[in-house]
C-alpha cells in the first residue's frame, strides 16, 4: 500500500447553481458526513481496468496500471454533491501529489466540460464558501443552528449536459442568470444573521428560477413540493439539476425527521446534516 486517505468529503451548493458559471457568486457548504476513502495498492501481476475518468486522474497523478485504486465512497454519483471532485482530490492525496487543486480542476473540466470550479474549492475545505470565478473562494462565516435535508431524487443528473444546455440558450436565460446572482448576493447577510425564514424564501425563489432555465426535473419539483407541504422553511434543487439532489431547510431536527419520513413514504432517500 502506498498511502491511504481517511476522508475527503462531499459538498452541496446552497445558492448560485449555473449562475456561478457566468461570474456570479455561489455559496457552498461541506457535507462532512459523506466521504470517499482511497487506497493505492501495488499489484505487479494484474493491471487494473479503469473507466475514462479514472484513467484521466491516474495519468495526471502518475499512477501506473499496476497500482490498483481502491475506492470506498459514501457520496452518491451523478447527484450534484461533488462526487467527481471529491474522488479526484482523494486520489491526488493518496498519490502524494502537490498540485492537487490544479489536477482536480483539470479533471472537472474533463468530466463536466465548463465547470465553475466551485466543487473543487469546497471539497478542499471543511467550512462554507462564497465563490466566484474572479474572486475565487473565500470563507463565509455562518452557523444557522438549523438542519438541512439532502434528498436524492433517484434520477442521475448529468452536469455536463445541463451546463451545455444553459449555455446554448444563454441569451434567453440571461435575465434568469442575473436573478440567481442577485439572490446569492441578497442571501449572504441573511445567512450571517441567521434569518432562517428569509433564507427559506430565497431557496424557494431560486428553485422557481432554476425551473425557468430548464434545469429542474419533475422529481426535483416533487421533492420540493413534499418538503414545503410539510413545513420546510424552503427547498430547492442543488447542483447541476435535471435530477440529482435537492436540499431542504428545517428549523429543528424533529422537523427534518418528520419530512424525511414523508419523503421515504414516496420512495425518496435522504440524509440530515446540520448547518
Amino acid at each position: 500500500m502506498i498511502n491511504e486517505v481517511e476522508m475527503t468529503h462531499a459538498k452541496a451548493i446552497f445558492f448560485g447553481e449555473h449562475s456561478v458559471v457566468y461570474g456570479k457568486k455561489g455559496i457552498t457548504i461541506p457535507l462532512l458526513e459523506m466521504t470517499v476513502n482511497v487506497k493505492l495498492l501495488k499489484n505487479k501481476n494484474n493491471k487494473q481496468k479503469r473507466d475514462e475518468t479514472l484513467k484521466f486522474i491516474a495519468n495526471k497523478c502518475n499512477i501506473d496500471d499496476n497500482t490498483e485504486i481502491l475506492i470506498e465512497s459514501k457520496i452518491p454519483v451523478g447527484k450534484g454533491l461533488g462526487s467527481s471532485a471529491a474522488l479526484c482530490v482523494a486520489i491526488c492525496r493518496a498519490a502524494n501529489v502537490e498540485n492537487i487543486k490544479e489536477i482536480a480542476d483539470s479533471c472537472e473540466k474533463f468530466i463536466h466540460g465548463n465547470p465553475s470550479g466551485i466543487d473543487v474549492n469546497q471539497v478542499l475545505n471543511d467550512y462554507p464558501l462564497v465563490f466566484s470565478k474572479d474572486a475565487g473562494a473565500k470563507k463565509l462565516d455562518f452557523k444557522l443552528d438549523a438542519f438541512l435535508l439532502i434528498i436524492d431524487t433517484g434520477v442521475i443528473g448529468i452536469t455536463k449536459d445541463t451546463v451545455a444546455n444553459v449555455r446554448k440558450n444563454y441569451k434567453k436565460n440571461k435575465k434568469y442568470i442575473d436573478i440567481l446572482g442577485d439572490i446569492t448576493e441578497k442571501v449572504i447577510p441573511c445567512l450571517e444573521k441567521k434569518q432562517l425564514e428569509k433564507i427559506g424564501q430565497y431557496m424557494n425563489l431560486a428553485h422557481d428560477i432554476l425551473k425557468k432555465i430548464n434545469v429542474s426535473h419533475e422529481k426535483n419539483d416533487e421533492v420540493v413540493e413534499i418538503c414545503n407541504k410539510n413545513n420546510a422553511l424552503g427547498s430547492k434543487l442543488t447542483g447541476g439539476g435535471n435530477g440529482g439532489c435537492c436540499i431542504s431547510l428545517c428549523k429543528s431536527y424533529e422537523s427534518a425527521k418528520y419530512i424525511q419520513k414523508k419523503l421515504k413514504e414516496k420512495g425518496f432517500l435522504s440524509w440530515i446534516v446540520s448547518v
